[in-house]
């Protein structure tokens, strides 16, 4: 089966027409202050969905334990994100960094997954869980903040690095402990015969994701209150005022 088969492409328009009216209807009919629970629901749901693939997964393998750990940035975030939503505010660097890497591994597959491939039927358990859980990441992210739950701030934006550091430490541990053969895609890209080497991606990442945060702040915010804004202001004052300093000691 082709990444873009007919079905594939009937998921995604069908995904995108849900999650606009659910949004829309949310909006309208859901207060700000159940928003919390409707969120909570949904990771309870998304986690149910990546522990039913992870089996799906381990038995199509050897069948172990080992088999069921998640080896990939996706499968590792299918679990990281729900956990994060149910028992982390939103307002906290964790929930940042969970909610932009769930968004990039989900927008990826959602779009591209390439593991279709290896199936002959798009509704076969192992890659239709696998597409729930993805899409479920990228509606996450487009649904807390189109509802106000969740607002990018450059105050967490250090979060996004520490997140990733971890991540490759956890991926090395599986790699050398575990014995996976390329967890995180460390070992090699992440489509053959190309140059996306994780550090590559990851570079990627940092930089769209600090450009998402400015382009929130430039929809949201004044002019005056950016980010970049006042530490232009604060960098072109420290000048000033050096210059005003180095004059009057000439003086």
């Amino acid at each position: 089966m082709d990444a873009y088969c007919t079905e594939h492409i009937f998921y995604i328009i069908i995904s995108i027409i849900v999650m606009a009216l659910s949004i829309i209807l949310l909006k309208k009919f859901l207060k700000k202050d159940k928003l919390s629970i409707y969120f909570k629901i949904m990771a309870i749901f998304s986690l149910i969905l990546i522990i039913i693939n992870r089996i799906v997964v381990s038995k199509s393998r050897s069948g172990t334990f080992i088999d069921f750990i998640p080896d990939t940035f996706c499968s590792t975030m299918g679990f990281i994100v729900p956990i994060v939503v149910l028992f982390f505010k939103p307002t906290t660097k964790t929930f940042q960094y969970a909610i932009f890497a769930g968004f990039f591994g989900g927008a990826i597959t959602f779009f591209y997954p390439d593991f279709l491939i290896y199936f002959d039927n798009f509704f076969n358990i192992h890659p239709f869980t696998g597409m729930l859980y993805h899409t479920l990441m990228l509606y996450y992210f487009i649904s807390s903040i189109a509802l106000g739950y969740y607002k990018p701030t450059f105050k967490n934006w250090s979060s996004f690095l520490i997140g990733l550091a971890f991540m490759i430490v956890y991926a090395e541990i599986g790699n050398s402990v575990l014995g996976q053969s390329n967890n995180m895609y460390l070992n090699k890209p992440l489509l053959s015969g190309t140059p996306l080497t994780w550090y590559l991606v990851g570079l990627l990442t940092i930089v769209t994701y600090t450009f998402i945060i400015q382009i929130y702040e430039m929809c949201t915010l004044p002019f005056k209150e950016w980010t970049i804004t006042r530490f232009f202001g604060k960098f072109k004052h420290k000048n000033i005022k050096q210059s005003t300093n180095e004059t009057e000691l000439e003086n």
